[in-house]
């Protein structure tokens, strides 16, 4: 154990960033939100990040006698965590390839520094410190605006050949079905993240049906949200359950297919919209044991989450920690 050690994590998120430090036990010892203004020029953007990383570094050392160690840094696309360069940010507007994101900032922060994709980073966070900190195999699918997801097999991070590993929104549920932003049709995200489940609901007040929702957005459409269906199934509209239902059926569905081939201790759903509300997850559970084969419905745990809106800042500061000391993973 590190005692006198602490570990830098970014986040970096549509909206904003979220910059923190850690024990190596996960403790969040210090952290700071910052606006990601992604319309900017990617260096820009950097300089703004490695500008707070820098302050809570600054404090920490004047004030807990810290020394940092390392930076991971959670990127929400697809990032060659060898190479450290982004290869595709599909929500930012300049799409950040062929930015050296590792480079830049080691070069600003004088710290080695480990890119790893977001969802892959909380799984990670997931593992050592949340609801699969006591098995040494797990699956992780995080529900928001897209759906990502983590592997871990023998308490290691799977990464694949190019840090891929995990893209569970796109298994296809529904072949030749709704077109993906990836290109492809019938991909999970497309019926069961939070922007799918905000469509189901406007599809529903179009067609005029009693529901909820639309006294709980006050008529005005730009509110309907996945978490506005999730408020309303709470309160018991049948809509709205019936809504999360069918995204928790293709949730779980999916989840079967990835059981059966990792055959994990855990399957744990993350993510804001899994934080949502009971029925999507219950939902889940059940489509998952239901079409998962007997013996392993058995055995396999599905859990929610442990951790909390800071689990961006645990898991990349977590892999930072563990990519400083391992050669093969998260080294240029």
């Amino acid at each position: 154990m590190e005692n006198g050690s602490a570990f830098l994590g970014i986040d970096i998120g549509g909206t904003s960033v979220k910059i923190g430090a850690i024990t190596a036990d996960g403790e969040i010892l210090e952290h700071r939100q910052i606006p990601t203004q992604a319309q900017r020029a990617p260096d820009k953007v950097i300089a703004d990040i490695a500008r707070t990383a820098n302050e809570v570094r600054t404090t920490l050392e004047q004030s807990q006698d810290k020394e940092i160690k390392s930076l991971g840094v959670g990127v929400p696309g697809a990032v060659d965590w060898k190479e450290g360069v982004c290869r595709l940010l599909p929500n930012f507007p300049h799409g950040w390839k062929g930015v050296r994101l590792k480079a830049q900032l080691e070069e600003h922060l004088n710290l080695p520094t480990f890119p790893i994709n977001d969802v892959r980073a909380i799984t990670f966070a997931e593992n050592l410190f949340g609801a699969g900190k006591n098995v040494s195999s797990l699956v992780m699918a995080a529900i928001g605006t897209g759906i990502g997801g983590g592997v871990i097999i023998g308490n290691q991070l799977l990464l694949g050949k190019d840090g891929s590993a995990g893209e569970f929104g796109h298994i296809n549920v529904e072949p030749g079905g709704i077109l993906c932003g990836c290109g492809s049709r019938g991909c999970l995200e497309c019926y069961a993240s939070g922007p799918a489940i905000a469509g189901a609901a406007l599809r529903s007040l179009v067609q005029q049906n009693d529901t909820l929702i639309r006294d709980l957005v006050e008529n005005d459409y730009n509110k309907v949200s996945a978490a506005i269906v999730a408020q309303a199934a709470e309160q018991g509209d049948q809509i709205a359950k019936e809504i999360l239902s069918t995204a928790g059926k293709y949730i779980g569905r999916a989840m079967t297919k990835v059981a059966v081939v990792v055959n994990p201790e855990m399957v744990v759903i993350g993510g804001g919209v899994a934080q949502a509300g009971r029925v999507l997850f219950g939902s889940i559970c059940k489509s998952f044991h239901k079409t998962l084969h007997i013996i392993q419905s058995e055995t396999i745990q599905i859990r929610l989450s442990e951790l909390g809106v800071l689990a961006g800042i645990q898991g990349s500061a977590a892999w930072g920690m563990h990519a400083r000391t391992a050669p093969d993973e998260g080294t240029s």
